[in-house]
């Protein structure tokens, strides 16, 4: 890969969530609903959820949106990604665009 100024490595990687994890996406207080597939780019400075889809459409937000992305079967169901819409189809993760001062009491980072 190639490395950043001063010799750093930059790492990035991109996850691919597809119907056999059993997603969910949960949009601000609202009940979680099957999704498709989704995407998922990690790096170093940030990850983005993108590429979100239900019944073949891609899914809209509105910027400021609360974002979970849920994985695996009833009870046995993990939280795999939490954000903040940036716009119609992105989502930034809670760690980049937070702090905890701006957190909802129950939410920390």
């Amino acid at each position: 890969m190639p490395g950043a100024p001063g010799g750093a490595a930059i790492y990035s990687a991109l996850v691919n969530i597809d119907g056999h994890r059993q997603p969910r996406l949960q949009v601000n207080d609202a009940d979680p609903l099957p999704i498709d597939s989704a995407e998922v780019t990690r790096d170093v400075e940030h990850s983005t959820l993108t590429n979100v889809l239900r019944d073949g459409r891609p899914v809209v937000f509105a910027a400021g949106d609360r974002v979970s992305l849920w994985v695996g079967p009833p009870g046995k169901t993990s939280l795999v990604f939490m954000g903040k819409a940036v716009d119609e189809h992105d989502v930034l993760d809670l760690i980049s665009t937070e702090s905890d001062d701006e957190l909802d009491d129950y939410e920390s980072i």
